[in-house]
């Protein structure tokens, strides 16, 4: 352990999945990390059981960890989540947004208007009250860093997904918007945008033969765990990026650089 994050104090969204007796995710070892570097972690997720099970362990372990149930569309249940991380810290110097929901492949016109609304929801609604909810906190603190999750989609597109794609693709530009409005309060905003992972998220998508596939159309010759796609997280949210704002951070082993195999 270091102490990277010592005197921090995240709220990690969508880290319900930090156990790991289980298969991680990768805001769930964001979560961990932090935690284990000296930082004070609440964990924010709509799955109570995950995390319930995974804080339980964190703090067994002697780490300083709590849980909140949220929905991220709920500008309540962020309200509630800010005012938890505050008053059991005093402070709140990191939110990580990893939220999110697929659609189902289906083209434009048979995706259900009711699909289309929740994916952006969850997404971009959900990063809008989670990024209005920090500001005051984080001003308080004399800064902090802003962190949202969105996706190599947010560059590429494939058949179907689109609800997902332009959903990823507004976080970007939301990040760029929000890191120019705040950087004056010393609040840096940026995205990662993850490539194909292996996660609760994919798991059931992600089986031996199409882990296969996938890895052919990777420069790096592999899908991701959760560890390829924490690191670069860790560094947004951290002191290390201090003068990084507006950024998207591609990791995605290089897919969205080629054109793919030509044979």
């Amino acid at each position: 352990m270091s102490n990277r994050f010592e005197g921090k104090v995240a709220l990690v969204v969508g880290g319900a999945n930090a156990d790991e007796d289980r298969l991680l995710g990768f805001a769930g070892l964001s979560a961990l990390k932090i935690a284990r570097d000296g930082g004070k972690v609440v964990i924010g997720d709509i799955d109570d059981e995950a995390g319930t099970r995974s804080v339980q362990k964190m703090k067994s372990a002697g780490l300083t960890a709590d849980y909140v149930h949220m929905d991220v569309t709920n500008e309540d249940d962020w309200q509630v989540a800010v005012d938890k991380t505050v008053g059991l810290h005093g402070r709140l110097d990191i939110m990580i947004m990893a939220a999110g929901i697929p659609d189902r492949g289906e083209t434009i016109d048979s995706t259900e208007v009711d699909t289309w609304r929740r994916v952006m929801d969850v997404t971009n609604l959900g990063m809008f009250l989670g990024t209005r909810a920090v500001i005051e906190p984080m001003r308080r603190s004399s800064g902090g860093s802003i962190v949202l999750i969105s996706s190599m989609m947010a560059r590429v597109v494939r058949d179907g997904a689109n609800a997902y794609a332009t959903s990823r693709a507004g976080m970007t530009h939301f990040a760029r918007s929000a890191a120019v409005q705040y950087g004056a309060d010393n609040i840096r905003v940026n995205t990662v945008l993850p490539g194909w992972t292996l996660t609760p998220f994919t798991a059931n998508a992600f089986d031996d033969e199409w882990s296969e596939r996938l890895a052919k159309r990777v420069p790096l010759g592999r899908v991701a765990d959760a560890s390829d796609i924490a690191g670069p997280i860790l560094f947004l949210a951290s002191d290390e990026s201090k003068y990084v704002t507006g950024s998207e951070l591609l990791a995605d082993g290089g897919v969205t650089a080629w054109i793919g195999p030509m044979d």
